[in-house]
């Protein structure tokens, strides 16, 4: 009844739909271009050695098994995310999972296992007490019922002194990042649910956070591996043409 009342419509183009984004307008957002880092998701121009190393990730510790995006980076998704982080627009956490979900037709990695558990990772205390919710876990919801996923919050975020890692180098966001995260006491000793932990996520920026996030995990008795899924991509373009050793 209250569907019919009042039903929803697509914020972008008014049409009734099921989600707050349409099917079209969903399908009309910037998707991360083919072929990508089979290790970190970011997209790679080709003619690479190495299909599981790029220029992104070579440098950087592996904590987490793999990771990938749904959305690149561009002015319409920028402008949404925006308002589903800051203007508690929530109610585009199911449309955003849905852009999410599609990660599972091109990713031989989220098909293998049935028996994933979704992590959503947290957000600060302040944050929360500010925007309401917390907006990984929105989607970490989302996605579960679209896919029958089981959630498993685990993760706590530990107040540094520092809010936001937006204005932070590359090198300061790992070390910030491996502070900040770590497995909420109740839980310490405790075996995992399952062995296939999948952290989600709604920015992957330079991947400090799920690097952070997953090495916590890796410390849970019984735990495998540990996937990422991301709704934006926003690191760059793909790279020129390099052969990586």
């Amino acid at each position: 009844m209250l569907s019919w009342l009042f039903p929803i419509t697509c914020v972008r183009c008014g049409e009734r739909s099921d989600f707050a984004l349409c099917p079209a307008c969903r399908a009309s957002m910037s998707r991360v271009p083919r072929p990508v880092c089979l290790y970190c998701g970011t997209p790679v121009a080709g003619d690479q050695d190495d299909p599981y190393a790029c220029g992104q990730c070579r440098p950087r510790p592996r904590t987490f098994s793999f990771a990938r995006s749904a959305l690149m980076r561009d002015a319409t998704a920028l402008a949404l995310v925006h308002d589903f982080k800051y203007h508690r627009a929530n109610y585009l956490a199911p449309a955003f999972a849905a852009c999410m979900a599609e990660l599972w037709d091109e990713t031989p990695a989220l098909r293998a296992c049935r028996d994933w558990r979704l992590v959503p990772v947290p957000v600060s205390p302040h944050h929360l007490r500010q925007r309401g919710y917390n907006q990984a876990a929105e989607l970490a919801i989302c996605l579960g019922h679209q896919l029958g996923l089981p959630l498993w919050d685990p993760l706590e975020r530990i107040s540094t002194g520092i809010t936001s890692q937006t204005r932070l180098s590359a090198a300061e966001r790992q070390r910030h990042a491996m502070k900040a995260y770590s497995v909420q006491p109740r839980f310490l000793g405790k075996s995992a649910p399952s062995p296939h932990l999948l952290l989600v996520d709604d920015v992957y920026t330079t991947g400090s956070t799920a690097r952070a996030c997953a090495h916590a995990l890796r410390q849970v008795p019984g735990v495998e591996q540990v996937g990422v899924v991301t709704l934006l991509r926003a690191g760059s373009t793909p790279a020129s043409r390099v052969r990586f050793l």
